[in-house]
């Protein structure tokens, strides 16, 4: 209770908790609504169609959809990750599925690869990349215009 209350006195809208199954988040949930913020589903490429129409189902705020099975940052040889066409087909199943926004994460650094997933989701989540460019010390309003523009 003391969470969600602080969490919504200081502008949070909701959280993204990984690791919680969404049988057992009954409590959060009821934490969270109480105070009007919402608790992030997350679905993956390998997510079984029964269980995703039920994650896209619960879900509040928007659902984020990785875009690879693994853990978030670069691909192996450093550089952003292509999207193929059956990222963007998954994309477009989560989308049918679900009734809140869908926003595609994990590896997302390049203006081509939000270019690639526009029309397929309804927003992006650069969570690493803007870490990272923090970490490097660059302006993070250049690489946020740089992911729009190019």
């Amino acid at each position: 209770e003391v969470l969600p209350r602080a969490a919504a006195a200081a502008g949070v809208a909701g959280f993204i908790v990984p690791d919680l199954p969404c049988e057992e988040s009954a409590d959060l949930n009821q934490a969270l609504d109480v105070q009007g913020l919402a608790r992030v589903q997350m679905v993956t490429p390998v997510t079984p169609a029964p269980r995703l129409a039920m994650l896209c189902r619960e879900a509040k705020g928007f659902v984020y959809a990785v875009t690879m099975t693994g853990t978030t940052g670069k691909s192996k040889n450093g550089l952003a990750a292509e999207v193929s066409p059956e990222v963007l087909e998954y994309m477009d199943r989560v989308r049918r599925c679900s009734t809140v926004p869908v926003c595609a994460g994990f590896g997302i650094r390049s203006h081509e690869q939000v270019t690639r997933f526009a029309g397929h989701v309804d927003g992006v989540v650069v969570g690493s990349a803007l870490v990272e460019t923090l970490e490097r010390g660059e302006d993070v309003k250049a690489f946020l215009e740089s992911l729009r523009r190019g």
